[in-house]
């Protein structure tokens, strides 16, 4: 699948996040964070106008390029649930409930995706690894050139 979407080698993540937006018709915007205890260190929010991609901004880069590449693999293989068709206007296909005690952007990451099983968490790794190839294997540019300080000897030989 990862051969399906044509990219060059020299790819980027966002480069990545935009030929998956065309190939879906659904933006992809990426979203830095500071993920709490007991979240995942990525997930996908499946708005209305785009689907974002939540990630953990206190981590390496290349961590931050793999925990994307899952997460643009959920979307590519399908994972998430569908954005419900909008209402009638007539307010009776609405149901409020307050719930004080639950943050309201928990519930929307709840609410926001599908239930992954063990299947499909590992198809998302699979592909997700896939991904990752295209963006790391390309020497000089864009994660690659993250990387390089990390593979270098001390006096400058790469190991």
């Amino acid at each position: 699948m990862a051969r399906q979407l044509g990219l060059p080698p020299l790819s980027t993540v966002e480069e990545l996040c935009a030929a998956v937006a065309d190939r879906s018709g659904r933006p992809v915007r990426l979203a830095p964070r500071r993920m709490r205890v007991g979240e995942p260190s990525g997930f996908v929010e499946r708005r209305a106008d785009a689907d974002v991609i939540h990630f953990e901004q206190e981590t390496s880069g290349l961590h931050q390029a793999h925990i994307i590449c899952h997460e643009l693999a959920h979307l590519l293989c399908g994972h998430l649930a569908e954005v419900p068709p909008p209402g009638r206007g007539d307010g009776s296909d609405l149901v409020e409930v307050e719930l004080p005690t639950i943050d309201p952007e928990m519930l929307r990451l709840v609410l926001g995706r599908s239930h992954y099983d063990d299947a499909a968490e590992q198809e998302a790794e699979v592909l997700g690894a896939e991904l990752m190839r295209i963006l790391v294997l390309a020497p000089g540019a864009g994660t690659t050139s993250q990387l390089a300080p990390a593979l270098e000897h001390r006096k400058g030989q790469h190991v």
